[in-house]
């Protein structure tokens, strides 16, 4: 897959670990599949990938875990 940004590097596949909003609760999605430019940085979401944020967005998938971390703002 061509990067959008006319990048001349193809971009690869990784899992990464990402937090959406649901409402203004936090949801952690971890081993998602994105394709990431290795020069640029870009990332896009496959068609599967999406679908999975969709479900777990609209509660279509039940979660398997809770996650809990320190909350910092800036000043």
């Amino acid at each position: 897959m061509e990067c959008p940004h006319g990048c001349s590097s193809p971009m690869e596949t990784a899992l990464v670990t990402r937090i959406f909003y649901r409402g203004a609760e936090p949801v952690v999605i971890r081993d998602l599949k994105v394709h990431v430019c290795p020069e640029c940085g870009y990332e896009t979401l496959p068609l599967k990938s999406a679908c999975i944020v969709e479900n777990v967005l609209n509660e279509r998938l039940e979660p398997i875990g809770s996650f809990s971390a320190p909350l910092f703002q800036p000043a």
